[in-house]
């Protein structure tokens, strides 16, 4: 079975954001007060009836966590209440996993299945949220190789399209049967619970794309059904609601092994081995920023590194000092993977400077001092020669974690232009504050750089944490939401880049922003289409005021109505 090394290596950030785990940090705190709790009831609908005994939870706006807060099962009107809800954001979703939502549009972001997302307030009872199922429709096959034998273990990937032929969105699968995607030791696969429209079917990988994983596996070459290596010329898959098209089958080319890379680091002045040291690896596409995505395992006593699992493609490979200790740095090293190991690269390390000072919390959260350990500061640094280049040979990354008393070091970064942000690792689902940065009392949020030979020891970074709250409704006149449209509001406060995480607008048309630092924030309206594209909506964009431990009401009205046809 196919298993990724765990991607840990994030996008270079470029503006100055403080993001924080508020739902962990107030868990610890002392307010050992009862919470406000909140339901939320409805039905579940199957061919216009109730439908009973189906299981339904709430689960909250922590995707990787994936723990329902709340469950319940229908009675024998399909009736369902979820009760002890705190107030935030949560999925509302049916475990039925041969079953698919009617309304597409109803969940489009949901991990977990069909279902609607709906904004809590605290003490409130929400009804009516109901969740109309159809049953789900089926695709099954085998696969097997140029010699007729079953082809185990190999991912079964289907694209959806639209009337047109053109690619869609991808069918949302119940997160809990993701391998049923793959197929079993007879090269038989099963996809259910799958909405009615038209698909493509296909087995193996780009040859040119690069796939990495864990270890070693069989890969073949991309086939789509039935049996051709060209998506033209695939043959689409006509699905009905509660219909099966079976004996999709798929006969796949000459498998072969993956590859491994191999090779050292030494260091660039001395050509010494550099032990103890991780690297970053992963695809790199040309003319595309190279990111990495994987960390490997620390260099040996011999300075060497191996990369297992290698599938045909392009490769980059470089030090990452972003969770570890390291003192040194390196341009990336570019590679491709043909037919054959590849061995011999090395990477040539330089020893790097060091940012180091305190990170110093101010305003209402100013008691959250002791959460500090929870967190990690993290530096981007763009080579000060080509700071606007796309190629990540011209940058580096460093990390450390936050002493109780605020303190920090990061080691191992190229001169350049700094960008800092902090954030709470152990837990994605994060909300933005706000900071500024400060060397020698200087403000240098926005012009922080790291010259040549000089390492920085005082800098002070100040996070303002968050009581405040913008809850906000969209109207919408004229018409019914489109199903392809998604609506996402931002925001940003005065004087920063960016406040942090926006929300998408829920079920209901509410959204909430919450954490937010007193000040005057710009919230924007966004409505955008996924294909075919719909009408063009414009922006709309509103100040608000925020202050610690209250709430503040924004309403958006978004006209529908169809524009008459110029001449």
């Amino acid at each position: 079975m196919r298993s990724l090394v765990r991607l840990v290596f994030a996008s270079p950030i470029m503006a100055v954001v403080i993001l924080l785990n508020s739902a962990t940090i107030r868990a610890q705190s002392a307010d050992a007060k009862p919470k406000a709790t909140s339901t939320i009831s409805g039905r579940v609908i199957l061919n216009d009836k109730g439908a009973a005994g189906i299981s339904v939870a709430a689960f909250g706006n922590d995707m990787p966590n994936r723990q329902a807060v709340a469950r319940a099962v229908t009675d024998s009107e399909g009736r369902y209440r979820l009760t002890g809800l705190p107030a935030g954001q949560y999925q509302i979703t049916t475990l039925a996993p041969s079953f698919a939502t009617a309304d597409q549009a109803a969940n489009p972001n949901s991990y977990y299945g069909p279902g609607k997302s709906i904004v809590l307030s605290a003490r409130e009872n929400v009804d009516d949220v109901d969740i109309k199922l159809v049953r789900g429709s089926v695709i099954t096959g085998r696969v097997t190789d140029a010699d007729g034998g079953p082809v185990v273990e190999q991912r079964v990937e289907l694209q959806a399209l639209d009337q047109n032929g053109n690619p869609g969105r991808r069918p949302q699968l119940y997160f809990g049967n993701y391998e049923m995607n793959q197929t079993d030791d007879r090269g038989v696969y099963r996809i259910y619970g799958l909405p009615a429209g038209r698909y493509r079917v296909s087995v193996g990988t780009n040859r040119d794309a690069g796939f990495i994983s864990s270890n070693n596996h069989t890969f073949y070459p991309q086939t789509f059904y039935p049996d051709v290596t060209d998506a033209a010329k695939a043959t689409v898959i006509e699905l009905n609601e509660g219909s099966e098209a079976a004996n999709i089958d798929i006969r796949v080319g000459r498998g072969a092994n993956t590859y491994v890379a191999t090779g050292r680091v030494v260091d660039s002045d001395t050509g010494q081995p550099i032990t103890g040291v991780r690297i970053m690896y992963g695809p790199a596409q040309p003319n595309q920023q190279f990111n990495g995505g994987f960390i490997g395992l620390p260099t040996n006593a011999r300075g060497d590194f191996r990369l297992e699992g290698l599938e045909p493609g392009r490769y980059g490979v470089s030090i990452s000092a972003s969770f570890d200790s390291s003192n040194v740095y390196s341009d990336t090293v570019f590679f491709e993977v043909s037919d054959a190991d590849v061995s011999n690269l090395e990477i040539k390390a330089t020893h790097g400077l060091t940012v180091s000072g305190v990170v110093m919390l101010e305003g209402a959260g100013s008691n959250l001092m002791t959460n500090l350990a929870m967190l990690r500061i993290f530096a981007t640094v763009a080579s000060a020669s080509n700071a606007q280049s796309s190629n990540a040979q011209s940058r580096t990354s460093a990390s450390s974690t936050i002493a109780t008393d605020g303190s920090f070091q990061m080691n191992g970064l190229r001169p350049g232009r700094i960008n800092v942000n902090v954030y709470a690792v152990s837990n994605p689902t994060l909300r933005g504050v706000t900071t500024r940065i400060e060397r020698g009392g200087v403000d240098v949020t926005q012009n922080l750089e790291l010259q040549a030979g000089e390492s920085i020891t005082d800098l002070r970074v100040f996070l303002i944490i968050g009581t405040g709250t913008i809850r906000g409704t969209v109207k919408f006149e004229g018409g019914a939401v489109p199903s392809n449209a998604r609506t996402f509001i931002g925001v940003r406060r005065e004087g920063t880049t960016n406040s942090g995480n926006g929300a998408l607008v829920d079920a209901r048309g509410h959204f909430l922003l919450s954490n937010l630092a007193a000040g005057t924030y710009e919230v924007t309206l966004n409505m955008n289409f996924i294909q075919p594209p719909g009408r063009p909506i414009p922006p709309q964009k509103q100040l608000v005021n925020v202050t610690d431990d209250a709430e503040v009401e924004v309403t958006f009205t978004v006209d529908l109505k169809p524009r008459e046809s110029g001449p």
